[in-house]
């Protein structure tokens, strides 16, 4: 559960004070190391509907949901369309901490989540700071300037879906906070707040967080682009 004394638990904490209250919630990722403690904080706040959404579970995550039945669980891959696209309802609000730095199909998986999120979304986690060009997406994994990785000495042992060794040095995107907050935009939602928190150990990275609220729905989204079927007219098409 969740180390109340901890500073960047406390921080999460506070965010979840701008964010509720909320007559619905869901929350990705919330089981590894925490047992679901984000859920449960949300829910004992008084937030009637919360939904965990994680592919992990673990004995501690069960004995809460026992005690509250009327916590609710989604166990699979908030990655997967199939999977996401079952879910046939919205949340007022939506908590993602510490968990897209992971996510190899990125804008993807974070369109999935925010087709959940009816008004607001509270992102926190590890930023890097802003490079030569905004709206910067680096891809960490084989990358040779390990100056950019966020931990000083990063392990090549990578067993990142191992639930007992998940390596948390293995973050495969180092992102700018201008990429997260263009990537919002385009989905339609609007910042209400983002904060430098706190420095990490490397100097490039620091600690994020941001609220988000739907302003309108994204128009030509790219979602919605299909292939036209036929024949491509080239110029082979032309007479003469």
């Amino acid at each position: 559960m969740l180390d109340r004394e901890t500073p960047i638990v406390q921080i999460k904490l506070d965010v979840l004070d701008r964010l509720l209250p909320a007559e619905s919630a869901v929350v990705f990722g919330d089981i590894y190391g925490i047992d679901g403690g984000y859920s449960v904080e949300i829910f004992d706040r008084g937030t009637p509907r919360v939904v965990l959404i994680d592919t992990l579970e673990t004995a501690a995550w069960q004995r809460e949901r026992i005690d509250r039945p009327a916590l609710d669980f989604r166990k699979g891959d908030f990655s997967d369309s199939l999977f996401m696209l079952s879910i046939r309802e919205q949340f007022e609000v939506s908590v993602a901490f510490d968990i897209l730095l992971h996510q190899a199909p990125l804008v993807h998986t974070l369109n999935l989540m925010l087709r959940l999120t009816a008004d607001r979304i509270a992102i926190v986690q590890p930023m890097l700071r802003e490079l030569e060009f905004p709206n910067a997406l680096v891809y960490l994994p084989g990358n040779t300037a390990t100056d950019l990785y966020p931990e000083p000495n990063p392990k090549s042992d990578i067993k990142v879906f191992d639930v007992e060794q998940v390596n948390h040095a293995y973050w495969q995107w180092g992102m700018t906070a201008t990429f997260l907050e263009s990537v919002l935009a385009g989905e339609g939602f609007e910042l209400l707040e983002a904060t430098d928190i706190c420095p990490l150990p490397n100097p490039r990275w620091y600690w994020y967080s941001a609220i988000a609220k739907r302003v309108r729905k994204a128009e030509s989204h790219w979602t919605e682009v299909r292939p036209t079927p036929g024949l491509f007219p080239g110029p082979w098409d032309r007479a003469g």
